[in-house]
């Protein structure tokens, strides 16, 4: 779900964005808060924010639930290994095959599922590609129930950012709603192996890239590691306490004539300590077209993109994104 593309971007400030007043629903608070994230996403591209409304604990036992996933032995985690055409379950270390020049592959690891549909759902019915089941691990009481409970919390916030942006973009607040009936949002989560004092050159828990997403809420753990380019310089977003960190992706950038940014961003993790985060990732409908957003081009400002069809875009990016194959040694 990562791609390559450059930032324009020259603010090289990252806000803190308190959405609290959204969430209250105050029309002027509304605004304000709508405000704030326009300005983030035409500069950076990225902002932190708080008062967004998840529990604590939900975060908490989400991170807790993730330990124990990488604690597993290999073989029981290769035991609900991805495959392409479905994209969940477990990604091992090596295995990632995203676009960009490394001298290694990406040390990181993930596991990844998305919103868990009932068997007589007509996609599960019908073997559908995109709408399938999760792989659960075994061994592990209560983990799906808590990863299950956290992307509903996840949900609710995510169509809240999405009346935000619709705001922002000076679009009626529930535009983006159609596109997000039944969406292809699929949560991972990551774990990052300290990266070894020796290794030199190009190497990465994840290399430069930007996300395919419309955009990403990060749950990043407390570990630093992240970084991001704006202006052709790296900075760190070190983790801050009760926040999330939210980018701008691809579609997003698309649908706005790239007036929000889809920004470069990378993981290395110097720390010496174990890396964990779990991304949210916002994607549209399997049918959804994105195309320039109304408020977003005129006669001196025409569309840049042609239309582009969700589904078949992700299909194409899942079988791409992997090694068949299994750890890169």
């Amino acid at each position: 779900m990562i791609s390559e593309r450059r930032s324009t971007s020259e603010d090289l400030s990252v806000p803190t964005i308190d959405f609290e007043p959204f969430l209250l629903g105050d029309p002027a608070g509304k605004q304000q808060v709508a405000r704030a994230i326009r300005d983030a996403c035409e500069n950076t591209g990225f902002f932190y924010l708080t008062g967004h409304g998840v529990p604590q604990d939900k975060i908490d036992a989400a991170f807790e639930a993730s330990h124990q996933f990488f604690a597993l032995p290999l073989q029981e985690r290769m035991k609900i290994k991805l495959i392409p055409d479905k994209n969940r379950g477990y990604q091992p270390v090596g295995s990632r095959m995203y676009p960009g020049e490394a001298d290694a592959p990406d040390a990181n690891e993930s596991y990844k599922y998305q919103h868990e549909l009932s068997a007589d759902d007509p996609d599960i019915q019908a073997g559908s590609r995109v709408h399938a089941g999760n792989l659960w691990p075994t061994g592990l009481p209560g983990f799906r129930e808590t990863l299950i409970g956290y992307y509903d919390c996840m949900e609710g916030l995510s169509d809240a950012l999405l009346r935000a942006f619709a705001l922002a973009l000076d679009l009626d607040e529930g535009y983006f709603a159609a596109f997000y009936r039944k969406p292809l949002t699929q949560i991972n989560l990551l774990h990052y192996p300290p990266h070894p004092a020796s290794a030199k050159g190009r190497q990465f828990g994840l290399r430069p890239h930007t996300d395919t997403t419309s955009f990403t809420i990060l749950a990043p753990g407390d570990v630093e590691g992240l970084q991001v380019e704006c202006h052709g310089r790296w900075i760190d977003l070190p983790p801050i306490e009760g926040a999330y960190v939210i980018n701008i992706g691809d579609m997003m950038a698309r649908w706005t004539n790239d007036r929000f940014a889809s920004t470069n961003h990378r993981v290395i993790n110097r720390s010496g300590q174990e890396r964990y985060s779990i991304p949210f990732f916002a994607i549209p409908d399997f049918d959804a077209v994105v195309e320039c957003l109304p408020s977003c081009h005129g006669p001196d400002n025409p569309p840049k993109y042609q239309p582009l069809k969700v589904g078949d875009f992700m299909l194409n990016s899942n079988a791409t994104d992997w090694s068949e194959d299994g750890p890169i040694s």
